[in-house]
């Protein structure tokens, strides 16, 4: 049927018959005087052993007093905990013995050839750095002695004669 003739449709495609819902009642009594009272259970079909109820609450405990048989579990989490725990071991061991120290240490000739590549002023180093990053304990004041003969041939082979006598 096309899709277009469908509102054209009267017949709905039920059909009762005649005087179905009026005499119904009357029909359904007639069928309930003529069959046997449900109060008669005995042919029901249906039999319940002798004794049944007196002796079943003694079945069933004595079922459950029994002796558990234990039970093995298929899935067992056992060998997946000890695969873990040695996988997380290696990795432990691992970590420890490959982490090797910072060997590229900052050295006070790094960050002078640093700070003389950038030409920084004076006072953009004081910019740069804060009063707290600058405490007395943090220095280290080594003494060096210096002897006259030393520091007369490292200033005439290190710097230029007009930078010292300006």
């Amino acid at each position: 049927m096309k899709k277009g003739n469908l509102h054209n449709i009267n017949d709905p495609g039920f059909k009762t018959p005649e005087n179905y819902f009026e005499s119904f009642e009357g029909n359904l009594m007639k069928k309930l005087e003529g069959t046997e009272s449900i109060s008669n259970l005995n042919n029901s079909g249906f039999t319940v052993p002798k004794d049944y109820f007196n002796s079943v609450d003694d079945e069933i405990f004595n079922k459950l007093n029994k002796d558990d048989t234990p039970v093995i579990s298929l899935n067992s989490r056992k060998p997946l905990y000890y695969v873990a725990s040695i996988a997380a071991s290696i990795v432990l061991i691992l970590a420890i013995f490959i982490n090797k120290p910072f060997e590229d240490e900052i050295s006070v000739e790094m960050v002078e050839v640093y700070l003389g590549d950038r030409d920084l002023s004076s006072y953009e180093l004081a910019e740069l750095l804060l009063d707290s990053d600058l405490l007395e304990d943090d220095f280290v004041i080594t003494e060096t002695s210096f002897e006259e003969d030393n520091l007369e041939s490292y200033l005439l082979e290190n710097s230029e004669i007009n930078l010292i006598i300006e």
